[in-house]
């Protein structure tokens, strides 16, 4: 048994945080786990930032409707999936990639929801239940599985660390710094070319 983990923004699809901080002229909101590892402190400043210029979800939804994925992303989860069970791993957001998922072909996903006050806005995250990306990777290597893992940010570490084979695709020099002993990609096709497919 083959398991494919991969992380989604800044692996398939460009980062969404970076993306609506450009659109609505909010620098703030363009920091991730690249540079700030600390995710629910990250999110809970975001939510803050977001009341304060009374963005609501319809509007970051509004944003995000018009990012498509990195050319390489369908064509990679392709070939993948005809070697592996493929699970997107990401600390996304449903309420933001609906469309997104579907350009990609609606591959499973494993990430977090919003809670919605009745004015609209973000109020709460309610994260998946997991410690980390790699609880994933655990339960499928307690199953026998062999795992591939594919992430880009600091967030995304333990979980290639854990993986059979764990790639960094692209990672900002503080995030390579953090993990040295970790493979690099430049592109999803280079992944193909450092694994050997049985």
């Amino acid at each position: 048994m083959k398991i494919a983990c991969i992380d989604l923004e800044g692996v398939l699809i460009p980062e969404l945080w970076p993306h609506i901080a450009q659109e609505t002229g909010i620098a703030s909101l363009s920091l991730t786990t690249r540079e700030f590892p600390n995710y629910p402190e990250l999110m809970r400043t975001r939510i803050e930032t977001l009341r304060r210029n009374s963005l609501t979800l319809a509007t970051l939804q509004s944003i995000t409707a018009n990012i498509t994925p990195f050319p390489d992303a369908q064509e990679f989860l392709h070939r993948l999936q005809k070697e592996y069970d493929v699970s997107i791993i990401s600390d996304c957001f449903h309420e933001l990639i609906g469309p997104i998922l579907n350009t990609l072909g609606s591959p499973k996903i494993k990430c977090h929801r919003f809670n919605i006050d009745p004015a609209g806005y973000v109020d709460h995250c309610v994260y998946f239940n997991r410690q980390g990306k790699e609880t994933h990777v655990a339960q499928a290597l307690t199953e026998g599985a062999k795992v591939l893992a594919v992430g880009d940010a600091y967030n995304d570490l333990n979980m290639l660390r854990l993986a059979h084979h764990g790639f960094l695709i692209r990672p900002s020099n503080s995030t390579r710094a953090a993990a040295p002993e970790l493979p690099v990609v430049n592109s999803l096709s280079e992944v193909f070319e450092r694994v050997a497919f049985e």
